[in-house]
């Protein structure tokens, strides 16, 4: 009977070292799948984040769309002005000459007339002034536009490697 207990004894230490052996075992895969959860859910919140980023970053860039073309139809307008605003001048040269001509004629019609024709060109150099810093606005503008379709450009390849991220 001795030789039973001693068995059993032998029995139970192998047991024992065996269970041992794969609580440990099953401690390092538990490390493991909390490691990879918590990766998981990194990936997740990042992925939230980026999602959320887009959706911002679109919204901004349907608003820029939308003011670009606010503003391309405010240069349009302006350059129609500015055309109008052209031919005025030369109407306005033309009627210079001729009341220059007048004036050699008369004097007093003549100085009322030259001092309606410097007020009308400094008319012409205001609209002048204001158009060319219309100009640097649409230039503006049309920079924004293409930063905006870089960072789309951008976002749309950070989008794919995030997509092909998620598959694998």
């Amino acid at each position: 009977m001795s030789n039973d207990a001693a068995r059993i004894g032998e029995i139970t230490k192998e047991l024992n070292g065996i269970l041992e052996a794969r609580l440990a075992e099953l401690g390092a895969a538990m490390k493991g799948a909390e490691s990879a959860t918590r990766q998981i859910l990194s990936a997740e919140l990042e992925i939230s984040r980026h999602k959320q980023l887009v959706e911002s970053l679109t919204g901004e860039a349907g608003e820029l769309k939308r003011e670009m073309t606010a503003m391309r139809a405010r240069a349009d307008e302006v350059r129609s002005a500015h055309g109008g605003l052209l031919a005025e001048r030369e109407k306005l040269r033309a009627d210079v000459i001729r009341l220059e001509v007048e004036a050699r004629e008369g004097t007093g019609e003549t100085d009322r007339l030259r001092a309606r024709a410097r007020t009308l060109e400094a008319e012409v150099d205001g609209a002048k002034k204001e158009n060319d810093g219309l100009k640097g606005r649409i230039k503006t503008l049309e920079d924004n536009v293409a930063k905006l379709q870089k960072l789309r450009e951008e976002l749309k390849a950070q989008m794919a490697v995030l997509s092909a991220g998620a598959k694998e």
